[in-house]
């Protein structure tokens, strides 16, 4: 049974994994479309922006319910609709195709990152802090593999719009028989009335949730900002313009995240969170002044500071969450994380896609920078101050 509950594991996080995959496989693909059917950067960042508007309602609903129902059933749905909106992107003719793709991948992402955190964490309880790992090192893994996936594939390999979904179908599958025979992590499952709730923390956690998720939402951001417009960004402006090396700066600001939880496992939340979010602040200004001076080195290196701030302060919020988490709230508790996360994914690149049109795309990631950074700062102090606090008034209560 040990074992295996132990491989089970390990293919809920690769289903986590393939799931952030599919959703950023389009990542370095969005430009080709956008030369290809003649769309503004607005509309760019609307089609990825309606992946988290999708989200946001499924996470509420699903997390809810996968406490109610179980895990299993919610992964299988979530499981088959991410398929679907992978072939949606392979058939894609129009632009109307490219949003029904992307809501089909948000609709999926929504059902699916709550039910695989509580199960996670269901499968390894005594090991909730691996469990926190493997959660966070997936959604930064799968985020960063899939721009660099699907660069790959669509400048080197036939039919470039349509290889990389493909691909992405074939390497759902072992993740879908793997959940298909899995036994359900949820014991005692309610047979009565349900209706969705607002989405809730319980007062006495409240506080130091607010610091993981606000902290989380800083992360997040700006990893919307690379998946979404840094393409565009480093092809426009500094005259790059290889599919693979546009998705390579996605994957190498992640892939440093994935690096950073990996090494730094065994830090503190309040440590690795402090650290996360003073390396976004050097990273990302780096990056914006990388533009003027025109410095592929300097922009190397504030992407790989970024990602290892972004993937410190994502790993530090999800073990603090599920530090402080009640058991029998727990797939509610992480979806109400999982929705600041996607308000931070969906909100600022409206506004950075929108702002570039009215006054340039270095003007508006200039002012979202200077954003963040304050953010980032307040947050730090915060940290610093209070969370130590507010953690032992939890033990003592």
């Amino acid at each position: 049974m040990v074992r295996k509950n132990t491989l089970t594991f390990w293919f809920v996080g690769y289903t986590l994994l393939m799931l952030m995959v599919g959703a950023n496989i389009p990542s370095p693909l969005y430009s080709v479309y956008q030369q290809q059917w003649g769309f503004s950067s607005g509309v760019l960042t609307l089609i990825f922006a309606i992946y988290a508007l999708v989200l946001i309602p499924s996470l509420l609903i699903f997390g809810q319910l996968s406490d109610r129902i179980g895990r299993k059933k919610i992964l299988l749905i979530g499981l088959l609709i991410s398929a679907a909106g992978s072939a949606v992107f392979a058939l894609a003719g129009s632009l109307v195709w490219l949003f029904i793709a992307r809501g089909l991948q948000g609709l999926a992402a929504g059902m699916m990152s709550g039910a695989a955190t509580a199960a996670l964490v269901e499968l390894r309880p005594h090991h909730r802090k691996i469990a926190s790992l493997v959660t966070s090192i997936a959604t930064a893994g799968g985020t960063a593999v899939g721009p660099i996936l699907g660069g790959i594939l669509a400048q080197y390999g036939p039919h470039p719009l349509v290889m990389p979904y493909i691909v992405h179908l074939i390497l759902f599958i072992p993740g879908f028989i793997a959940i298909l025979m899995m036994n359900e992590t949820v014991k005692s499952k309610s047979t009565g009335h349900w209706r969705p709730q607002r989405p809730s923390v319980p007062s006495d956690i409240r506080t130091p949730f607010a610091m993981g998720a606000i902290t989380a939402f800083a992360a997040w951001s700006v990893t919307a900002l690379f998946m979404s417009l840094v393409p565009s960004y480093v092809s426009s402006l500094m005259g790059i313009h290889n599919l693979a090396i546009t998705g390579g700066v996605v994957f190498l600001m992640l892939g440093a995240s994935a690096v950073a939880q990996l090494t730094f496992k065994n830090l503190s939340f309040r440590i690795s969170m402090m650290s996360g979010l003073i390396l976004l602040i050097v990273g990302l200004i780096g990056f914006v002044l990388a533009v003027p001076s025109q410095s592929i080195t300097l922009l190397i290196i504030s992407t790989i500071i970024t990602g290892l701030g972004q993937g410190l302060a994502f790993m530090g919020s999800m073990q603090l969450v599920n530090e402080i988490a009640p058991a029998n709230q727990r797939g509610n508790v992480v979806s109400t994380l999982y929705v600041v996360i996607y308000i931070g994914v969906g909100l600022p690149t409206i506004g950075i896609g929108f702002g570039a049109v009215w006054i340039g795309l270095y003007a508006a990631i200039s002012i979202f920078t200077c954003f963040i950074v304050a953010l980032a700062t307040l947050m730090t102090v915060w940290i610093k101050v209070k969370l130590k606090t507010e953690i032992n008034n939890l033990v003592t209560q």
